[in-house]
């Protein structure tokens, strides 16, 4: 107990030498929407023990695929430091996480023709042809899960009513773990050669997939946020401290990938955060 009173006096100790004073706690979630889209050669390093890959793959054509964030891929916890010599400038630091669940992607497809049968009249002895067709089609995602430190400094605009608005800058850095390449590959009876088109294969019962571990990395990013802040209530003293948000982050975010690489990405991360405001 006396280690915790000494522990918790040195942190007041040193929020007040910094000119700092602890402001409130902020937890958010969210989704990223960007590009992250990678090639075939990319995968084959990612997993050189691929059966499917190391096929000859030249008859497929890639098509495009889309990077889209679902809610909940990334939570993050901070903490508000108020700093004394600006008044309208918080400092938020804390933990982040992310579920990149598609942080590289890449897919192809190519239609086969075949004849399954050959009608002749009875009469003439005429020949017809009856032809039919199928698509090929593979998908590769490779998925990780991130734990990065989190800062940013924000300036809030009319902080003192009930709505506010306000902008800034941060970065985050961080380490990869459960990195996972998951190759799918099937053949659809219909024809189909869309981006979905492992959906019809997997119907059909004619789906493969590989799963592959991979090394952990690290991510980095930097981004500029930009939000509203609603106070939930402004007369009962419960509600009073109780601050709802919604926040954007463009910027671009960095992927260090063993075996691969560093990958590049542009995009936007949304949130929408919960607010404790304690002074």
């Amino acid at each position: 107990m006396k280690k915790l009173v000494l522990s918790l006096a040195l942190i007041s100790c040193g929020f007040s030498q910094a000119q700092m004073s602890i402001e409130g706690v902020y937890l958010q979630s969210g989704a990223f929407f960007g590009a992250g889209k990678a090639s075939l050669a990319d995968f084959q390093a990612l997993a050189p023990q691929s059966v499917f890959l190391n096929q000859d793959l030249s008859a497929y054509q890639s098509y495009p695929m889309f990077n889209f964030g679902f809610p909940g891929e990334s939570q993050s916890l901070n903490l508000g430091l108020h700093l004394n010599k600006m008044p309208n400038a918080t400092l938020r630091v804390g933990l982040m996480h992310i579920n990149q669940g598609n942080a590289l992607f890449t897919g192809g497809s190519y239609t086969e023709s075949f004849r399954i049968d050959t009608l002749t009249s009875s009469q003439t002895g005429e020949q017809f042809f009856v032809d039919s067709f199928s698509s090929h089609n593979y998908n590769a995602t490779y998925s990780q899960e991130q734990l990065r430190l989190d800062a940013s400094l924000i300036f809030r605009y009319k902080a003192d009513k009930r709505w506010s608005f306000y902008g800034g800058i941060g970065a985050n850095f961080g380490l990869s773990y459960n990195g996972v390449t998951t190759i799918q590959h099937g053949v659809s009876p219909y024809g189909n050669s869309s981006a979905f088109g492992w959906l019809y294969s997997s119907m059909s019962g004619s789906d493969e997939t590989e799963i592959i571990e991979n090394k952990g990395g690290f991510g980095f990013g930097v981004y500029a946020p930009l939000g509203i802040d609603f106070q939930v209530g402004k007369k009962r003293d419960f509600f009073k401290p109780i601050h709802l948000y919604m926040e954007l982050r463009p910027g671009f975010n960095i992927n260090q990938i063993a075996g691969l690489g560093t990958s590049f990405s542009a995009g936007n991360f949304s949130n929408i955060g919960l607010r404790f405001h304690i002074k």
